[in-house]
């Protein structure tokens, strides 16, 4: 097989392979953000407990059935890689604020200033798995805006 041959076909697997990938990718950081939609719409008092110990911030329990709903919809557009550039930008940034608000638990891991959770350190890597998501969101080819431009 020449050269030129062998390089086109493993470019054509590296793109099938990349895409499920990230279809892989996308499924699960989807469902990572649509439990916590369902949690503010099914349990808004954590919702509240949350943004008061977090944000210090006082919502009403609309406040967490708007936030669901409006989750909700970011993270089926997510699952679906639908508008990816908004939908997967957004669920960045959604966590990124995450991240940054919980940078007690982030530096003292283990409580020893009684306020940290080790858990708290997954939040790292699920940001770096949405940061890859939106940086390659062009090679997410088993989307539906992909399924849309090979229709044009």
């Amino acid at each position: 097989m020449p050269f030129a041959d062998h390089r086109r076909d493993m470019a054509q697997t590296t793109d099938k392979t990349a895409g499920a990938a990230l279809l892989i990718l996308r499924f699960f950081l989807a469902v990572f953000l649509l439990q916590w939609s369902i949690e503010k719409l099914v349990v808004p008092s954590a919702t509240i407990r949350i943004a008061q110990s977090f944000y210090g911030v006082s919502l009403p329990t609309e406040a967490s059935y708007a936030l669901g709903v409006a989750e909700l919809v970011l993270a089926l557009a997510l699952l679906l890689g639908a508008f990816r550039t908004i939908s997967y930008g957004l669920s960045l940034i959604v966590h990124t604020v995450t991240v940054v608000v919980s940078w007690r638990q982030l530096l003292d891991p283990y409580g020893f200033a009684q306020i940290g959770n080790h858990l708290w350190i997954s939040t790292w890597p699920t940001w770096g798995a949405f940061a890859a998501l939106f940086l390659l969101r062009s090679w997410d080819t088993y989307s539906i805006d992909s399924w849309r431009g090979s229709r044009t």
